[in-house]
């Protein structure tokens, strides 16, 4: 009764403008109720997963039957159904995976080579089902390397990403119809700066939200720069 009830679309706004803390948000959680309201008559009401982090720790908030579940996340990463806590326990079946080149345990009596580099990754899933793609990006993000610049973490950032991006034709959702990824984005949390590409424009864009004033009623909003941007080096 003492619940705020707020729809699945308004969840991240709200929780933005009301906890400055992933604590302050698994310390409030339960005072919601979201409702079965959709974003727009023609869009179906899907059954949301969100992650929220800052610069300590990171959860993923997930509407069950039970209410509303969190989860801490201790892979940084998130995509669709099934469940959270099920998408972490699949992890067990690849614990086997390795980014260096694994050694013959298949049997001492027969003598296998490893004739190629990238082998120990062999068995990690390359299909487009949000089951496989929590893997691979599990795996590429945590076996990736940190950058020590601002660029290069962002660049780094944008590679992870691209190993579970979609491209058009390859995931029919109705007739002639594909999913794909529309756009990839990232916020650099020290510097308030927001980065994004989209499908058209590969090149990186930043926002400095420093650069606004942001103690605000007013919506900021930015031309999109959606075709593709070529540099000639000659």
């Amino acid at each position: 009764a003492d619940k705020v009830n707020i729809t699945p679309f308004e969840l991240i706004p709200w929780l933005l403008g009301q906890f400055s803390s992933v604590r302050e948000v698994k310390k409030n959680i339960q005072k919601l109720n979201l409702v079965n309201i959709n974003f727009s008559e023609q869009l179906p009401l899907s059954p949301l997963h969100w992650l929220v982090a800052d610069k300590q720790e990171s959860i993923v908030i997930e509407s069950v039957k039970e209410g509303l579940k969190i989860y801490d996340n201790p892979v940084g990463v998130l995509t669709n159904n099934p469940n959270f806590d099920y998408q972490l326990f699949n992890l067990n079946n690849y614990r086997a995976l390795s980014n260096s080149t694994p050694q013959n345990s298949f049997s001492e009596k027969v003598d296998l080579d490893s004739y190629s580099r990238g082998m120990g990754g062999l068995g990690l899933p390359g299909d487009l089902s949000s089951m496989s793609r929590f893997v691979r990006a599990a795996f590429t993000k945590l076996n990736s390397l940190p950058m020590q610049t601002e660029s290069g973490s962002v660049s780094q950032f944008f590679h992870i990403l691209g190993s579970v991006e979609q491209q058009k034709g390859l995931c029919e959702v109705t007739d002639g119809k594909y999913e794909y990824t529309i756009y990839s984005s990232c916020c650099d949390m020290d510097k308030g700066v927001y980065y994004y590409r989209t499908y058209d424009n590969s090149q990186i864009n930043s926002v400095n939200l420093n650069h606004e004033h942001l103690d605000t009623t007013e919506l900021i909003s930015y031309p999109l720069r959606s075709e593709a941007q070529y540099y000639a080096v000659n």
